[in-house]
């Protein structure tokens, strides 16, 4: 007589829930997926939020319950549109965290969101991502060079502030 613990009843319907909760806040998104963009936007969410929001949303994750946050479902379906997968949009902003924003008018660390005392969110920026997983994954580019190269291809994009006295006449 051998034991049979992958039939539990409890997890089928935990399983069974987990997929509805999916379904009702990641429309058009495999439960799996997601849980995947759920994870990957927890720690690069678009919008800031509170550390303890943030904590909650991360037990549940652990959980195996696929959350939303504001603009993680517009943002993931934009960077998914795009050709990003969950990894390679944690990647990326893996990636420009060795980045300093000194280094490009472009970076989006100049576009953070904020808001008191919360975690700060970086938004998904489309017109500016859009090539990276084809300079990654297609190209040959390291996650370094797809990143240096896409932010200093949109620089003109972000024009350098005028400094007093810049275009005046004597």
């Amino acid at each position: 007589m051998s034991a049979d613990f992958d039939n539990d009843p409890a997890d089928s319907h935990n399983d069974a829930e987990n997929r509805r909760r999916a379904a009702e806040q990641w429309p058009g998104f495999d439960p799996d997926e997601a849980l995947h963009w759920s994870k990957v936007l927890l720690h690069h969410s678009p919008d800031p939020q509170r550390a303890g929001i943030k904590a909650q949303m991360s037990s549940a994750i652990k959980r195996g319950i696929p959350i939303a946050g504001p603009g993680w479902v517009s943002t993931a379906d934009a960077a998914r549109s795009d050709g990003f997968t969950p990894v390679l949009y944690q990647t990326l902003f893996e990636t420009l965290r060795t980045i300093p924003k000194t280094a490009f008018r472009s970076h989006p660390w100049h576009r953070r969101n904020t808001h008191g005392t919360y975690l700060p969110g970086t938004p998904y920026e489309s017109e500016l991502w859009s090539d990276w997983p084809k300079l990654f994954l297609a190209e040959g580019f390291d996650a370094h060079a797809a990143t240096s190269l896409t932010l200093l291809r949109a620089e003109p994009k972000f024009p350098r502030p005028r400094t007093r006295g810049e275009g005046e006449s004597a």
